[in-house]
């Protein structure tokens, strides 16, 4: 069986002239033909033979997006080696850990992370080869120099290689080795074969043909598993152009796709919610004239497209034009991406195709059919991949019931590096079991509902996925990020708490300065809308972005981390060093502070004190049942029914449930509905 390396030089023996990567900066365009880039990477497969490279030894790659990157990856392999592409966000003590780890002899890096690099292999007989040799500076001070660099490209390039000879390799022999991005502290050695590089290659050449004319462009960073095989595996083994960007913003990009001909872009949702804003933005900005005409071309797209005539492209030529002329295949992966944004798209006559895979299954195992988006799914499985869904339960809300996906196929991986038992956890009879949730339709559409290990399991023993409950209060144009998660409150049960990032740039557009009664006010909109264990019942603010992932998904680990740090420290009287002014209280009025002196209120006040876990110092008329005093429905109901007993009357049960204050009845009953704050 032939390797990914095999196939790779018989597109450079087939179109030995045509470009296979390009890098475009502010000053131009790099290009590298296939002949030029197999001489390349078979001068550094003969440099690493010759320096005593056994075959399956590690060869780990830290440097950005570049052909050069791309020739350590195809060298590394040509001599046999295994490939160990390391994050380039990683700090020197992360790089030490993986590269012990690893056990990789060797590190390749640039001059932009050559002193990362050297901290991290300092004390070590790791060896440096440097992509540059301006890292070799005549006439610098030897501090500048890496003391433990073995060679750098220029100069291994410069050597002949005629005589060299690829490594044999068995299909079961490890081609690269890949550390999950972390959205735990643990990152895991995901093992991948030549045969599953093959395996995911044939399973996309059957799901879209990619050929010589073809140009993708890569903007994802190469040590991610999605990028690998969309900007570099899949493209080489296929004889198409790769175009990479030396500086990654949305100039460059847009410039790209503009120029360099581009046939299929592969990238996370992120991308598209930006060009989404930057479309609609503009929309909004415009007369009322232009935004009906727009929204009834819109309409009008939808329902031809029904028919099998896309009108978009010419009603909506610009949009179509942002992505090339020549755009055929936009695919999204990596994390969550929102129906709404893919309807928008699509009405627009634009298909954004999401796919679903894992590092453990070579990046790419479902992606909706050109020609067949089913928007809210990742699609179809690819071909040769089966799966299953396996112990299915049923949703309180009516929706299908969702249980573990678990696959196998040519794609699955061999296994964790060096982690037998977290191997079993989750290979077992040759599938593989994801962690992710979801439920297939009749048609074999996948869709992902959430992952087991965020899956929050509440006291009553109703399970409650947080990127569902993320979704339902993204709806809040106030809300730019939130994650949700379970905290433990009074007697041990879990409550669902969140951690929100302001839009603050709508904020200012709107003109909105109470910031905290409008995100109070939204929430409490947006919980009245849902089942009451299904509510945040707590919440905090952050002026920061959340902290994600390359692929953006959201670091629970790390962010429910410094929830508890923060909660520990406001519990043993710490001040909190990145508290706000979002989170002041607003001061009374004189009204409410004549409200709260009457009698009947002050003995509702008591009861409500002795039913709240953590009541405050001071309970004031605004204070909402849920995210202020900590009662869940039970505690609602319980609380209900002694105020009825104190007081008299009747006090509504919907009421507690929306948790603000009725005065008529007293603290806690829904009624006196404060007016909407100033937007």
């Amino acid at each position: 069986m032939p390797t990914f390396y095999d196939r790779f030089v018989e597109c450079a023996e087939r179109w030995p002239q045509n470009v296979a990567v390009e890098i475009q900066g502010p000053d131009g365009v790099e290009s590298h033909t296939y002949a030029e880039l197999r001489g390349m990477a078979e001068s550094l497969g003969a440099w690493l033979v010759t320096h005593g490279i056994e075959p399956g030894a590690r060869v780990a790659i830290l440097a950005d997006n570049h052909p050069r990157w791309v020739a350590a990856y195809l060298g590394i392999i040509a001599a046999g080696g295994t490939a160990v592409p390391l994050d380039t966000a990683y700090h020197p003590d992360q790089v030490a850990k993986l590269l012990k780890d690893s056990g990789s002899s060797l590190l390749v890096c640039d001059h932009k992370h050559v002193e990362t690099a050297r901290e991290a292999i300092s004390g070590s007989k790791i060896e440096l080869i440097l992509t540059d040799s301006r890292l070799r500076p005549e006439g610098q001070p030897p501090a500048a120099v890496p003391t433990q660099a073995a060679s750098d490209f220029d100069n291994i390039f410069a050597q002949q290689s005629e005589s060299f000879r690829p490594v044999a390799r068995q299909p079961d022999d490890l081609a690269s080795l890949l550390y999950t991005s972390g959205t735990t502290a643990d990152p895991k050695g995901v093992m991948l074969t030549h045969a599953n590089l093959l395996g995911e290659a044939e399973a996309v050449f059957a799901w879209a043909h990619i050929g010589p004319g073809d140009a993708v462009l890569g903007v994802l960073p190469l040590f991610h598993v999605l990028s690998q095989m969309a900007n570099l595996l899949l493209p080489l083994v296929a004889g198409a152009r790769v175009v990479y960007l030396s500086t990654l913003n949305t100039t460059e990009l847009l410039r790209a796709l503009s120029e360099r001909q581009i046939t299929a872009f592969a990238v996370v949702p992120q991308f598209f919610y930006l060009i989404h804003e930057r479309i609609f933005k503009e929309v909004q900005q415009r007369g009322s004239v232009t935004r009906f005409g727009f929204s009834v071309m819109r309409r009008a797209t939808v329902f031809c497209r029904h028919f099998g005539f896309n009108p978009g492209r010419i009603l909506f030529r610009r949009v179509h034009d942002l992505f090339g002329k020549r755009m055929r295949l936009l695919v999204t992966g990596g994390s969550r991406f929102d129906p709404k944004i893919g309807r928008d798209f699509y009405s627009l006559g634009i298909d954004v195709l999401q796919a679903y895979g894992l590092t453990e299954t070579c990046g790419g195992a479902f992606v909706n059919p050109p020609g067949k988006n089913v928007i809210g799914s990742v699609g179809q499985p690819l071909k040769g991949v089966e799966v299953k869904i396996v112990d299915p339960q049923a949703s309180d809300d009516g929706s299908p019931a969702s249980g573990e996906i678990i696959m196998r196929g040519p794609i699955v991986m061999k296994g964790y590096w060096k982690r037998p038992d977290a191997t079993t956890e989750v290979l077992k009879a040759g599938w593989l079991y994801t962690g992710d949730l979801g439920y297939l339709n009749g048609y074999s559409n996948l869709f992902i509902t959430g992952r087991k290990k965020d899956v929050i399991i509440l006291a009553n023993g109703k399970n409650v996925y947080p990127e569902e409950i993320e979704a339902h209060y993204l709806q809040s144009p106030f809300i730019k990020e939130i994650c949700v998660m379970g905290i433990e409150g009074a007697a041990g049960s879990d409550k669902l708490y969140a951690v929100i990032v302001p839009n603050f740039e709508v904020l200012r557009q709107r003109k909105v300065v109470n910031t905290k009664e409008v995100l109070r006010f939204d929430i409490e909109s947006l919980s009245a809308k849902l089942p009451s264990t299904k509510r945040i019942s707590g919440y905090e603010i952050s002026q920061e972005d959340l902290p994600r992932t390359t692929t953006r998904k959201l670091k629970r680990f790390e962010i429910e981390k410094r929830v508890r740090s923060g909660n520990e420290k406001r519990r043993t009287g710490v001040s909190d060093p990145h508290g706000s002014e979002l989170t002041a209280t607003k001061p009374l009025t004189q009204e409410d502070a004549s409200w709260l002196e009457q009698d009947r209120v002050q003995r509702a006040l008591k009861i409500i004190r002795e039913f709240s876990p953590n009541p405050p110092e001071n309970i004031l008329p605004a204070d909402n049942l849920e995210l202020d005093l900590g009662l869940d429905s039970m505690r609602r109901v319980e609380l209900l029914v002694a105020i009825e007993h104190e007081l008299g009357g009747d006090v509504p049960e919907l009421g507690l449930g929306c948790g603000t204050e009725r005065r008529s009845h007293g603290p806690g009953c829904a009624g006196h509905h404060h007016a909407p704050p100033r937007r």
